[in-house]
């Protein structure tokens, strides 16, 4: 984890960060993935700050779950560019809540922005469970950032093609025992007809794959915008992730 002021205010997380050669394409530029990554890492970073990380919320069979992502690129930074990676919570309601995430320049000029929404997870039931005081109350909550605005879910086109099927393998599973988030968003970029760099991205998780299941993505197209279908076998979506 990196160096942090634990006398400062970390409902509002940030720290400084050098794009690392492991994180660029063939450009020299950060690659979509390794955006979404620094976003987890952050949000993991402030958790564990708070006292209310990984370790803990397993002691207690619980677990934050992602569900949905709106990431808005206005730049992809460039190998060894000075950034800054943050992040804050902005409401809790119920079993779930939504956060922010960002990344500026040097200058201090955001050139990414996100909005999430994460579910509260029971690991001895895998259901929703409302989250207590503890486990919310040390992120605090902030004005949202402001983003374009969309429908809370992707629409699938009328019009899908099917692609060869995937099957999950070890290096897809995180600590949560199921495919990690970005892993679906990578899958979605392989299989567009040409390399882009997106400057826009959703994603609904509707439900996790884990090892050894076999995913049936396709793929088709609502305007500009590409939408990639992840399904199970039976066409029930894992995931289905927009770029544009």
């Amino acid at each position: 984890m990196p160096t942090i002021d634990l006398d400062s205010d970390l409902t509002v997380f940030e720290y400084p960060y050098h794009v690392r050669y492991s994180e660029v394409g063939h450009r020299g530029l950060m690659t979509a993935p390794a955006l979404i990554n620094a976003f987890q890492d952050c949000s993991t970073f402030q958790s564990e700050a708070l006292g209310v990380g990984m370790a803990w919320l397993r002691n207690e069979q619980r677990a934050w779950v992602l569900t949905h992502w709106q990431i808005v690129v206005d730049r992809y930074p460039s190998l060894c560019e000075e950034i800054a990676v943050g992040t804050f919570a902005n409401s809790f309601k119920g079993f779930t809540a939504k956060r922010n995430f960002y990344i500026k320049d040097n200058a201090g000029k955001y050139i990414a922005r996100a909005q999430s929404s994460w579910a509260f997870i029971d690991l001895s039931t895998g259901r929703p469970t409302r989250p207590t005081p503890a486990h919310i109350d040390p992120y605090g909550s902030h004005d949202p950032l402001e983003l374009p605005a969309e429908d809370r879910r992707v629409k699938l086109p009328d019009v899908l093609e099917q692609r060869e099927p995937i099957i999950v393998r070890r290096g897809l599973i995180d600590t949560n025992e199921h495919v990690n988030n970005c892993q679906y968003v990578q899958m979605a970029l392989e299989l567009l007809p040409r390399e882009t760099a997106p400057t826009s991205i959703r994603v609904d998780y509707r439900r996790a794959a884990v090892l050894g299941d076999t995913i049936y993505p396709s793929i088709g197209e609502i305007g500009h915008r590409a939408v990639v279908a992840l399904n199970d076998s039976a066409g029930a979506p894992f995931a289905v992730v927009e770029l544009a």
